[in-house]
């Protein structure tokens, strides 16, 4: 009965804005995210299409949070934070009433402090729509309580990896962490000739079952010696968090549930890593 409680570890690329909740009319530059898009549906069909049972609460990275130390939001009723701009005014009236779990986010505290990271708390700060963009989709009711936890300000990849790492026993007690950004961040509005080589890196990275924990872990290391990841990510807050992901699952191989390049090469990818063994 254990295997039950079990969760997977679940990244999910969460879109431009809110555009997913926009007609292609109202944005269309973003024609391939927006409401009726493939990308969309994917997202709305999540939770059936891959079987993923109800957790008891939901820890969530977000790229659009970064803190000088790591920060645990401790809300109990929280508010959603619209930060994005130049969007229709529905863009910020959208909805998800969704609680958080103060004695989740003290589990989370008290792991990571057990691993000698520094945790903060946070009580004021809403979720902002690395969150409730792709949340709202997969889980409409918003009836699952739901904890955000910072990236650091310093990208350091290897203080993420063992955030993750510290957080490893959660998906072992009901709970899903979920990791939210982009595969690739770059390229809106044209194909370039970096993509493809970049998505065969990162694909063979997380999911190539041949790979040693140890070796996965040293290849995301190692990103910054890849010569595309630098075109694919001019900024790295929107590739930690699936570092962090794959680190949370103890660098086990992820299957790959979806993967497109919804707009020029912006790469809309969602992985299912195993939970830690």
């Amino acid at each position: 009965m254990a295997d039950d409680l079990t969760q997977p570890v679940i990244f999910l690329s969460h879109g431009a804005g809110p555009s997913y909740y926009m007609d292609v009319k109202q944005t269309p530059m973003f024609k391939g995210l927006d409401k009726n898009s493939k990308a969309a549906t994917v997202l709305r069909n999540f939770v059936a299409d891959h079987q993923i049972r109800t957790p008891k609460a939901i820890v969530v990275f977000s790229a659009h949070w970064e803190e000088t130390s790591c920060t645990v939001n401790t809300k109990e009723n929280h508010t959603l934070l619209y930060d994005y701009g130049g969007f229709p005014p529905e863009a910020y009236t959208i909805e998800w009433p969704v609680t958080g779990d103060p004695e989740v986010a003290r589990r989370v505290k008290g792991l990571l402090e057990a691993r000698g990271i520094t945790c903060k708390e946070e009580k004021k700060r809403g979720l902002d729509h690395g969150v409730f963009v792709p949340l709202k989709l997969v889980f409409p009711k918003a009836d699952i309580p739901v904890v955000q936890v910072s990236l650091l300000r310093s990208m350091d990849m290897s203080e993420h990896l063992k955030i993750g790492e510290a957080l490893s026993t959660l998906s072992k007690e009901n709970i899903l962490v979920i990791g939210s950004g982009f595969a690739t961040h770059a390229g809106l509005s044209k194909d370039l000739p970096w993509a493809e080589p970049f998505k065969e890196w990162l694909h063979d990275v997380i999911s190539n079952p041949k790979y040693s924990a140890n070796e996965r872990k040293t290849k995301i290391l190692n990103f910054k010696t890849v010569e595309t990841f630098s075109k694919a990510h001019p900024s790295r807050e929107h590739f930690i968090p699936i570092g962090i992901c794959c680190a949370a699952s103890g660098y086990q191989p992820a299957e790959i549930l979806f993967s497109e390049f919804s707009i020029g090469c912006l790469l809309n990818d969602h992985y299912r890593f195993p939970a830690l063994k």
